[in-house]
């Protein structure tokens, strides 16, 4: 990340926990290798983040949901699912598994935190709890895609 692009630990917080809604009715989670984005605004229309999903191209059941400043670029939150995924974080300590990056001062997204009890076939559920955490209070409808979850 350039100096460029930093916030204060106080404006990223801020920004993370300001209340939020979908400028986005709904939508369908991404085929396999694709993404899909939708915006969501908070207490003023500069206030303007966007959220991006992207599903794994091999493992249907890996994918990432991240939410950043729509003007800067700079991310906020991430949500990586993969049962399988190693995370080495700057001070050496590894994370295995579904984490979270919330964005700090020092180390931008480079920090990861344990995700807890995710199943990578959860994907609403994931989403929504996503969401909860960015504090978007209006949500998209999410539609489900039977091929989303076949075993």
């Amino acid at each position: 990340m350039s100096d460029n692009k930093k916030l204060t630990q106080e404006e990223a917080d801020k920004m993370i926990s300001m209340l939020k809604k979908t400028l986005k009715h709904g939508f369908e989670f991404p085929n396999q290798g694709k993404s899909i984005e939708f915006d969501v605004v908070g207490n003023t229309k500069k206030d303007l983040f966007t959220t991006k999903i992207y599903r794994g191209k091999i493992n249907p059941y890996k994918y990432d949901i991240g939410a950043r400043i729509t003007k800067n670029g700079i991310p906020l939150l991430e949500l990586h699912i993969n049962p399988s995924n190693v995370h080495i974080n700057p001070d050496g300590t590894k994370v295995t598994g579904s984490h979270w990056h919330i964005y700090d001062e020092k180390y931008g997204r480079k920090f990861a935190f344990e995700a807890g009890d995710i199943k990578g076939n959860e994907f609403i559920e994931n989403t929504i709890l996503f969401l909860n955490k960015f504090n978007v209070v209006e949500k998209p409808f999410i539609y489900s895609q039977y091929e989303c979850f076949k075993q």
